[in-house]
């Protein structure tokens, strides 16, 4: 037998103890996974969602930045042009044009010291003066390609200048590739007019300029013309995105790892000419992901100390004192113990619960020994009915004899108008006392009536003192 009762009770304390810990498990569960839950669907909805916005304002701004930087590129090649077009010499070569001048002023040297790959003069009306294209690549400077004069023939307007302070600056799509393109009219070295042509300074949006802006970045670039973007499906997905949304920038997630973000970049006339594609890692989007991973084992953790914390809690302060007061109902009630009695431990809701089951035991045993005195005067009243109904029987038997001997003595009597005696049913003729003898419980006793005496008796002494004595 287990020390604290009978094996039921250990069952019972048992069953008790795991219904109440399953039940808390339960609970604690259900409120930790709902409460995971909100906290992953916040995570993922709005956490996450930060951080993807966080990422494509990363890509736009990346994207601003090296449109600044291509502007600033035009900057850097207008500066080089004024000092160029403000300049009396140059002022006099368009005007006399003279080979000493192209020799003396522009050199491999000079072309790889302003880092321009063409540098052209042309006359007031647009007619081509002079045009040296250097290559990077090679270290010199190479013919010019028909291609080449046949757009700047075509686009006149470029090496036109009506305003002295005018300047066109942009990006021109040649067939060699875009050159970021600055032309300004030919002043004197005081800006005085008129206006004596145009001077060009371009400079190839190549591999190398490319990778420069890249490197500053941090980022991987690719730059397609738009005629080359619109023969890759996906650049020109791109592209008709960007038209039909009316915006020059698309961000694009390539997976879990890098996106992509596309620019289309307006040339000098204000039409979309080139396609910028950066790519990025997605390193905003990860810390968010560790972060809200983090986040989740830190709360994982943290349930199951609070758990742990509650399941203890709950033991010490609400499943011991519970399994305490049903072992003593338990065994009061099987005792049968009306003055037993449960102890007031543990908490105050516990106390209170052993306090309402104390009085209520109370209550059970007053009323117990009530009825246990009823029950006694109940008995006694039952033992008094018996002796009662016993007494009553017995004098229903004698009436009934008394009865069965009156109707023995009832109907008609022969009797002697003389002597006064009886005749019974035999046909004898008995004393009246002999007759009433045989037939009831009756005794008789000789005496004399006053008259008899008076008659008998009367002339020798005085009947009626002698009849009260």
């Amino acid at each position: 037998m287990h020390p604290n009762g009978s094996p039921k009770t250990f069952l019972r304390r048992l069953l008790v103890l795991g219904t109440i810990r399953k039940k808390t498990l339960a609970i604690l569960a259900a409120t930790f996974l709902s409460s995971f839950l909100l906290l992953h669907a916040v995570s993922q909805y709005v956490l996450l969602q930060s951080f993807k916005e966080l990422e494509i304002h990363t890509a736009r701004h990346c994207l601003t930045r090296i449109g600044k930087e291509l502007a600033a590129g035009l900057e850097v090649l207008d500066t080089l042009n004024r000092g160029w077009a403000w300049w009396d010499d140059a002022y006099a070569f368009v005007a006399h044009p003279t080979p000493g001048f192209l020799a003396a002023n522009l050199g491999d040297e000079t072309f790889a010291g302003m880092q321009v790959d063409m540098v052209g003069f042309f006359a007031p009306d647009g007619t081509l003066v002079s045009l040296n294209l250097y290559d990077s690549r090679q270290g010199k400077q190479v013919k010019v390609p028909a291609a080449v004069l046949e757009v700047l023939k075509k686009n006149q307007s470029l090496v036109r200048h009506a305003d002295p302070k005018g300047v066109h600056k942009g990006i021109v799509v040649f067939p060699q590739g875009p050159m970021l393109f600055v032309s300004r009219p030919i002043l004197t070295s005081n800006q005085q007019g008129p206006v004596r042509g145009a001077v060009v300074f371009c400079r190839f949006l190549d591999a190398g300029e490319i990778e420069r802006i890249a490197q500053g970045e941090e980022v991987f670039l690719k730059v397609a013309t738009l005629a080359e973007a619109k023969e890759s499906p996906q650049q020109l997905e791109i592209i008709k995105k960007m038209q039909a949304s009316g915006e020059k920038m698309a961000i694009s997630a390539n997976g879990a790892k890098s996106m992509t973000g596309a620019m289309l970049v307006d040339d000098l006339f204000g039409k979309p000419a080139l396609l910028m594609e950066v790519t990025l890692q997605r390193s905003v989007y990860e810390q968010g992901q560790r972060a809200i991973s983090v986040l989740g084992w830190l709360f994982f953790g943290i349930s199951a100390v609070v758990c742990l914390v509650m399941m203890l809690l709950l033991d010490r302060l609400v499943v011991r004192p519970v399994v305490v007061l049903s072992d003593a109902v338990s065994r009061i009630g099987e005792e049968i113990d009306a003055e037993g009695r449960v102890g007031i431990e543990g908490p105050v809701e516990i106390r209170r619960l052993a306090a309402s089951i104390n009085t209520m035991l109370e209550g059970v045993a007053r009323t117990t020994r009530l009825l246990a005195g009823k029950n006694a005067q109940l008995a006694q009243e039952i033992a008094e009915r018996r002796e009662l109904e016993q007494e009553k029987e017995k004098l229903i038997a004698g009436l009934q004899e008394a009865l069965a001997q009156v109707k023995t003595l009832s109907g008609f009597l022969p009797i002697c108008a003389s002597c006064k005696k009886i005749r019974d049913d035999s046909g004898y003729w008995k004393q009246i006392e002999a007759y009433i003898s045989a037939h009831a419980d009756v005794t008789f006793s000789h005496g004399i009536c006053p008259d008899c005496a008076e008659k008998l008796y009367g002339d020798f002494l005085d009947v009626e003192e002698a009849l009260k004595k």
